[in-house]
């Protein structure tokens, strides 16, 4: 008892003065405390040294550098195959960005309409009884926000919706007939704000509303000044209520059509639209053109369409044609790719992503970029772990 005691005021006022704050414990508590700490005190510090995991940051480095290297140079083009025992004879081609898959048309008869995923898998989309026996799909477009899929047809000529909501195969909202029903149909485009459907047919521009109403919203006479000219083909709908319209044949102009007036200018500059065969727009505001043979073609302007230049091209294997273009979120362009000769349906048809020689150049610049700064940041923290450890070294000497 009076040992203890003993320990409590020998232990107690020496473990006040080290912890004035701390609130009362047993004399065991304190005792321990003040050896160690009296232990502590005594003994040098020693040194405390990062560490570092060299296996796991090579690692980290090599696997950034192998994904820089793949983006750069591409990894592959994306193709999708289409087997004629699936789908013959596509024609069309469009993109669904909630889907997420690609659309294909057939040029057959009866109308035919699938669905193509990233994988290959071809689904029959839309097969539609009450359209005319004779009739084959020209043209496709999505309208994303109303999930509508309008389809221009041909022998006669017609446009077509189909509400994407309903259940395979899909509910026609309408189907209208065009001012002229021998008109080869040339291409379909869709205003996603309004909703307004856009059709070439010959030399008119036709614009059918929600409700499948028919109007003529340009007949201009500069359609028509190249006698060589077969008429006009794909088009597609700008941002700035603007139609961009590709002329068939002749000297291969580009037209711009005001969507609400009907105004129409050609777009300035050399053969820009020679053997095209559809037209898409990217999300940078440059079109994308699939020419047949010639392969695609990637137009860019800096006026708003006033004039343009070429921008890049791309070609495809000889024997087959570029027929339709599609572009997938907002920069992917992607053509159907047909055989030329005739009878060559047995092949069947591929979708195939275009490879723009000069965005390949410009991702392998900004690979080396990256990998010379990732260089000078791991130098930079070599050199700081350096001084790190000797500057502790002073200390401990």
């Amino acid at each position: 008892m009076v040992h203890d005691f003993h320990n409590r005021v020998t232990t107690f006022p020496f473990s006040l003065s080290l912890s004035p704050g701390l609130p009362h414990r047993n004399s065991r508590s304190f005792g321990f405390s003040a050896r160690r700490t009296r232990d502590a005190m005594s003994s040098p510090p020693s040194p405390s040294f990062p560490t570092i995991r060299w296996p796991r940051l090579l690692s980290l480095l090599l696997f950034f550098f192998l994904v820089l290297t793949y983006g750069a140079l591409g990894g592959g083009r994306h193709v999708m195959t289409i087997p004629s025992s699936t789908f013959r004879s596509p024609r069309a081609l469009a993109w669904d960005p909630t889907a997420q898959h690609f659309l294909v048309g057939s040029s057959l008869f009866p109308a035919a309409l699938a669905s193509v995923s990233d994988a290959g898998v071809t689904e029959t989309l839309v097969f539609d009884p009450i359209l005319p026996a004779q009739s084959s799909v020209a043209a496709l477009a999505v309208d994303d926000r109303r999930r509508r899929l309008l389809v221009g047809l041909t022998n006669p000529s017609a446009l077509a919706a189909y509400d994407l909501r309903s259940p395979r195969p899909h509910r026609r909202i309408f189907l209208s007939p065009l001012p002229d029903p021998s008109a080869a149909l040339g291409g379909v485009a869709v205003d996603h704000s309004t909703g307004a459907a856009f059709v070439t047919a010959g030399s008119v521009v036709v614009k059918v509303d929600l409700d499948g109403a028919v109007s003529v919203l340009s007949r201009s006479t500069i359609f028509s000044a190249d006698p060589s000219s077969e008429g006009l083909g794909g088009l597609v709908h700008g941002r700035n209520a603007y139609l961009l319209v590709a002329e068939r044949g002749g000297a291969g102009r580009v037209f711009r059509v005001d969507d609400e007036n009907g105004g129409t200018k050609e777009v300035l500059g050399k053969a820009l639209a020679s053997a095209a065969e559809g037209i898409a727009l990217r999300a940078d505001g440059g079109a994308v053109m699939a020419r047949g043979g010639a392969g695609a073609r990637w137009l860019r302007s800096r006026d708003a369409w006033s004039e343009a230049v070429i921008e890049d091209e791309a070609a495809v294997e000889e024997g087959w044609l570029a027929t339709a273009v599609a572009v997938r979120e907002g920069r992917r362009a992607y053509v159907l790719v047909t055989p030329a000769e005739e009878g060559g349906g047995e092949k069947g048809s591929r979708i195939e992503e275009v490879e723009w020689r000069k965005e390949r150049e410009e991702d392998t610049v900004w690979l080396f970029v990256l990998i010379g700064a990732g260089f000078a940041i791991f130098l930079y923290w070599r050199y700081q772990m350096r001084q790190l450890v000797a500057n502790m070294n002073k200390k401990i000497a």
